[in-house]
């Protein structure tokens, strides 16, 4: 059957059937279509008139409950989802849990969960989930959800028992491991969980197998816990010394231990398994990652040698080449592996092979490379290459942004407004691209005015919100912009650069300090290690002539990020606190890194020193 429900509230999924009911409901275009689930179509339940409050319901054991509606049960369930419709779900969950307390039948503590879960309300959650589990204790799906909501609420105890008891029946032990694995990952308290796995694992007929192996050196390395994660990843390695996935976890998690013999241990699995491709591959990355590119080019060679028919290896090889800056060894590969992927798209019948997306890759990173070699019209005509569907309207995107790094703004727009979005965020990347093209040609009032028509076209988008306040706020239209940076935080209150953008606004232009600093505490306290919001943080300090505080934010987040404005910030604060030499070196040093910076050449004028 077609729920009512399901039909006229779509926030969030449930298995509740109208039926329960017994009765057809045509409103909203709404109706029944077909037998329930768990209602028999011989045995419709009975429908009282709706005069009668006091009629009995009685349950049947190992049965859903035989339901004589009355009025109160009909207002009640209708009350409960009209309250959701209106997101209003911690209501809704508790008027259906109370009811399916009364009722007895699982389905309404099934919705009961639902809404508390749509609500965020974990504690409520909890509770219908354990009716659900009362009502239906053989239910694996009850007992794994009360679990699962359990551990995520803290309240392990019984959970050991529970899983040692699921994994010892199990005939599939790598599945049960893994459903406890899930469970226990939602552990608050992650070291708690681990410990828990490592009980339940020690005394289950699981313990010594590769899984038990694996899911505690995962845990462990979730939990932080890196020596354990190694220990337990060697522990299954020893368990199965072929395993690849094993040998992975040896080195992946050895990295965090001890970084050479982790290095050692893989070349040696790899040295006795030289098809172990996934390990080699992740060693030829970690060593890319720490610049040792000739050693990460040396192992991927040696793979094509075994391997020649592995092309993905040879793109491999070319994104090394790319980010070790030898841009005419990266584009050589790049011809090598396009003549190949060609041969192979136009070998096979379209869609039958992956040729087109792996052209796609290699034609971004190859125009890329021409546009770093300063031959813009062929990094542009390369892109013109892609027929990808999917990745068109991110080449055209590309297109104009190459075009604007030219000089030529106007061809860039036309490239934009050609580029023909599909998804919402294809627009919201269009507009921003567009508005961030006119900014940089300093045309803040057409920036302005294609942002604003975006916000037009797609409301309560956070980003073009923000942007378009920043836009503002540089136009010097600064009640537009302050009314930006409320709607954003208003739409996401989790988003702290809107709240320091519009704190460090009025802390810069000297008004309203106090509000200035809650905006900007507020925004620390979302992104604690943030170096912007530091350094809005260390101004509005210096603004309320705390220059002692305003140092100390400064100084840490020049530290993260040694930049020009923080820098002629810094300088200052440190000059206020009488600390010129200092101020002259910090000043020294962000000039030298950027030396056209406005706000560092502002400062050091007004201060008429001399570099």
């Amino acid at each position: 059957m077609k729920s009512l429900f399901k039909c006229c509230f779509k926030k969030v999924s449930f298995t509740l059937y109208l039926s329960l009911f017994g009765v057809v409901w045509a409103a909203g275009g709404c109706a029944q279509s077909g037998p329930s689930k768990g209602v028999s179509q011989s045995t419709p339940l009975e429908v009282k008139p709706l005069t009668s409050e006091s009629e009995e319901i009685r349950v049947r054991a190992g049965q859903l409950p035989e339901v004589t509606l009355t009025s109160s049960i009909i207002f009640r369930v209708l009350a409960a989802e009209l309250s959701a419709q209106r997101s209003a779900f911690i209501p809704a969950g508790k008027t259906m849990l109370d009811l399916a307390k009364e009722v007895g039948d699982l389905r309404l503590a099934r919705r009961a969960l639902e809404f508390y879960l749509a609500g965020g309300n974990l504690g409520g959650a909890l509770e219908a989930s354990r009716l659900w589990l009362r009502l239906e204790p053989d239910d694996a799906e009850a007992v794994s959800t009360e679990m699962t909501l359990s551990a995520a609420a803290g309240q392990t105890s019984g959970l050991t028992a529970a899983l040692r008891k699921k994994i010892d029946e199990a005939t599939d032990k790598t599945a049960a491991i893994g459903q406890a694995m899930a469970i226990l990952g939602r552990v608050p308290d992650k070291r708690a969980g681990l410990s828990i796995l490592i009980s339940v694992l020690q005394e289950s007929n699981a313990r010594d197998t590769l899984p038990a192996h694996i899911a505690v050196a995962d845990l462990a390395r979730a939990a932080g816990d890196a020596p354990r994660a190694l220990s337990a990843a060697k522990a299954a390695l020893n368990r199965a010394p072929r395993s690849e996935d094993a040998a992975m976890r040896v080195f992946e998690y050895g990295l965090a231990v001890d970084a050479p013999q982790a290095f050692k241990d893989a070349q040696g699995f790899a040295a006795a398994h030289p098809n172990a491709r996934r390990l080699r591959v992740l060693m030829a990355t970690q060593w890319a990652e720490r610049r040792e590119f000739d050693l990460a080019m040396a192992e991927l060679v040696a793979m094509a040698k075994l391997a020649p028919e592995d092309f993905d290896l040879m793109f491999m090889q070319a994104q090394i080449a790319y980010r070790a800056k030898r841009l005419a060894d990266s584009r050589s590969l790049l011809e090598q592996f396009i003549s190949v992927q060609t041969q192979r798209e136009s070998a096979a019948p379209a869609g039958a092979s992956d040729a087109t997306t792996a052209l796609t890759g290699a034609y971004q990173l190859l125009s890329r490379i021409a546009q770093e070699q300063g031959f813009f019209d062929d990094a542009v005509k390369i892109l013109d290459k892609i027929e990808e569907p999917a990745a068109r309207h991110n080449a055209r995107v590309r297109q104009a942004a190459i075009r604007a790094q030219q000089g030529r703004t106007d061809e860039a727009l036309a490239l934009l407004d050609s580029s023909d979005p599909q998804t919402p965020e294809e627009q919201i990347l269009t507009a921003s691209v567009g508005a961030q093209i006119l900014r940089d040609a300093n045309r803040l009032v057409e920036a302005i005015r294609r942002l604003s028509a975006a916000n037009v076209q797609l409301p309560d988008t956070v980003e073009i919100k923000y942007e378009l306040a920043m836009l503002y706020e540089r136009n010097h239209q600064m009640n537009d912009a302050e009314r930006l940076f409320r709607e954003v935080m208003a739409l996401d209150p989790g988003h702290a650069h809107s709240y320091n953008a519009l704190g460090y606004s009025l802390a810069d232009r000297n008004q309203r300090l106090p509000e200035a600093l809650r905006l900007i505490t507020r925004a620390l306290e979302i992104a604690p290690n943030d170096p912007f919001i530091m350094d809005s943080m260390g101004w509005v300090k210096f603004r309320l002539g705390d220059y002692a505080a305003a140092v100390q934010y400064l100084e840490k987040a020049y530290r993260i990020r040694p930049e020009a404005d923080i820098a002629a910030h810094l300088g200052e604060a440190l000059w206020l606190l009488g600390q010129q030499d200092a101020a002259k070196e910090i000043w020294k040093k962000g000039a030298a890194k950027e030396p056209d910076n406005a706000t560092l050449l502002e400062t050091i004028k007004r201060f008429g020193v001399r570099l």
